[in-house]
């Protein structure tokens, strides 16, 4: 069973159901045990159990704790890029303006508690300086265990973290929270929020065994956050998503919104997060300067993000890019050939079975004057062997990120860039295995 991955140590998976709570101990303990007890569950993040969910069970459980999606006012982002980055800007800006402000998003790169976010919280760990404390954590998958203890069909791995994340925000009495979907939008477990706004980013193909072979398909899974009446803000879309989009809207009575096209200094993420804050006024006021310090401090790991590593006496430039998609791919390349000519790189790749890797490889591989090819720890990770056939190009293959950074920096020169992408999974080890301070590449996001 493949662990969840902690800025500290856990022990071993395998949780134990059944008496009061599977819970119990000091807090280390406790915190260990959570972890256990969410590894135990049906994660399609890991490909165990299946990815086909319902709202039933997550709206029984809700009940059964009093609703507290209820109670705190929301923000809802589908799509298929980039959906973190905004989530993240409208949160961060929120919270420069003094606002009690939640924020939900997956998945993790090292700390699964990363995904849950609080204005409120003072916990510098890892990447971020307000993660929910491990006590906390620990504490409110107590609640859920004695809630689904006498249940077989418990909640699934995302469902508990959907709740938890729920529960929380009413607890600190939160006045809004930003939520990401996990994956798609109409039978996602989030997708039980009545929020203010419903935020559309780009969309794109991704997931398709699971949200459907068209855009038109997976439009309308994306589309189905969409609630009546509701506020609708999108990105500029491709015709057939457009389309999906308005009958929805239409259908729901809801305001449709389309932003402009990014201009060369401002680009679309940040149009539709400004147009996000601005709906929200008057109940939740930002100034100028909470906009521009908010999106100043708004870091939001591997998009684009330099690291520097030194190994006996050379520095090595690495550049470290979750994007696991043929859009993400094209934007990656747009911003390498922007920002990186004259280098010339190494590249480290490896990628979810489920993904485009073929044509991924067509847009990032030719840029590259090496690849090895690398596994990650996660039941999606595709072989080595298929890595190769899918892609068209030999490589040198790696059993892990370590084997892979050692062999890159064999060959590295001053000149130099070693490429890490294919899988967020990928560069969350990537991170812990290199143990360096992140500094963000400039970018246009």
């Amino acid at each position: 069973m493949v662990k969840l991955a902690d800025t500290h140590g856990l022990g071993p998976c395998g949780a134990t159901h059944g008496g009061s709570s599977p819970l119990s101990g000091t807090n280390q303990v406790l915190y260990s045990q959570a972890i256990n007890y969410l590894n135990s569950l049906s994660n399609y993040e890991q490909r165990k159990g299946s990815p086909v969910i319902r709202l039933k069970k997550i709206k029984q459980f809700l009940q059964e704790v009093d609703n507290p999606q209820k109670k705190f006012l929301s923000v809802h982002i589908a799509g298929t890029n980039a959906k973190g980055t905004i989530g993240n800007f409208v949160y961060t800006i929120l919270k420069e303006g003094g606002h009690k402000v939640g924020f939900f998003s997956s998945p993790h790169l090292i700390s699964i508690r990363e995904r849950l976010r609080g204005s409120w919280f003072n916990c510098p760990e890892g990447l971020f300086k307000d993660i929910i404390p491990r006590s906390d954590f620990a504490s409110l998958i107590e609640k859920i265990t004695l809630t689904e203890k006498s249940k077989r069909n418990k909640l699934s791995f995302f469902e508990t973290l959907t709740a938890i994340a729920f529960l929380c925000f009413a607890q600190q009495k939160a006045e809004i929270a930003v939520i990401e979907t996990g994956m798609g939008g109409r039978w996602d477990a989030t997708n039980v929020v009545n929020p203010l706004i419903c935020a559309i980013t780009s969309i794109g193909f991704d997931h398709s065994e699971t949200l459907g072979k068209s855009l038109s398909e997976i439009a309308a899974e994306k589309a189905g956050i969409i609630k009546k009446n509701s506020c609708v803000i999108s990105v500029p879309q491709k015709q057939e998503v457009g389309k999906v989009l308005k009958q929805k809207c239409r259908k729901e009575n809801a305001e449709l919104f389309e932003i402009s096209q990014q201009s060369e200094f401002c680009s679309e993420n940040i149009v539709l997060a400004r147009k996000i804050l601005e709906r929200l006024k008057p109940a939740f006021p930002v100034s100028q300067s909470d906009i521009k310090q908010g999106l100043k401090k708004a870091y939001w790991p591997a998009r684009l993000e330099k690291i520097s590593i030194t190994r006996g006496h050379k520095t090595y430039l690495i550049l470290l890019d979750g994007g696991h998609n043929v859009a993400a791919m094209r934007f990656l390349r747009k911003a390498i050939e922007k920002q990186f000519a004259l280098n010339e790189i190494i590249l480290i790749f490896s990628a979810c079975r489920d993904k485009h890797i073929e044509e991924m490889s067509r847009i990032i591989f030719p840029l590259c004057k090496k690849v090895i090819f690398t596994q990650f720890k996660n039941q999606r990770c595709e072989t080595l062997r298929r890595l190769r056939e899918r892609t068209g190009y030999e490589g040198k293959g790696t059993v892990g990120i370590k084997e892979a950074l050692a062999f890159a920096q064999k060959f590295a020169s001053g000149n130099n860039l070693i490429l890490i992408t294919g899988s967020l999974y990928l560069v969350g080890e990537a991170f812990q295995a290199t143990g360096s301070k992140p500094q963000v590449a400039s970018r246009k996001d």
